[in-house]
């Protein structure tokens, strides 16, 4: 799994290309989705492994012992642990898609499903219609694309300091 990691995403991308062509899933939002659906990045399993190799094995034994199932020691004993854990992956993960650019870049076409960071360079490299500079035009939206992000971390900041300093990750 960490393995993974130091491949780069441009090595796969013109298969990743083609199998989404071929099941024509270009100029949708599938291609830049699945990935996260289906575990997201190596870093983030690998986080989520060393939180839960932290939480002591003696709190399942007893909830065993008392009768819990498997399903019930993950949902009862588990997730409420995790949940400083799994607040850190999701707002990284929302970080790492909302600033996405490469992938939407490739991947969509049309003007109406580009994402926010592709949207700002179309909005760059628009032809002038007029003299007038656009540059503010331009960094009121760079500024706008910040508010969801500050938004996000000040609701959730004590979760994800929580989380990175119980995992033993350095920021």
């Amino acid at each position: 799994m960490l393995g993974t990691m130091m491949i780069p995403t441009q090595v796969t991308l013109i298969p990743q290309y083609v199998l989404f062509f071929k099941l024509k899933l270009v100029n949708t939002y599938v291609p830049l989705t699945i990935g996260a659906w289906l575990g997201g990045s190596a870093f983030m399993i690998f986080l989520l492994r060393q939180f839960i190799m932290s939480i002591p094995r003696d709190l399942d034994e007893a909830a065993t012992i008392d009768g819990a199932s498997p399903f019930r020691v993950l949902w009862s004993v588990l997730m409420p642990l995790m949940k400083p854990a799994l607040t850190t992956v999701a707002i990284l993960q929302f970080l790492n898609d909302w600033n996405e650019f490469f992938a939407p870049f490739i991947y969509l076409s049309r003007i109406n499903l580009f994402t926010v960071a592709v949207g700002l360079r179309f909005f760059q490299n628009l032809p002038l219609e007029t003299t007038e500079p656009r540059d503010h035009l331009l960094m009121a939206a760079a500024a706008t694309m910040t508010a969801p992000v500050l938004i996000l971390f000040a609701l959730a900041q004590r979760y994800f300091i929580q989380g990175v300093v119980l995992s033993g990750l350095k920021i």
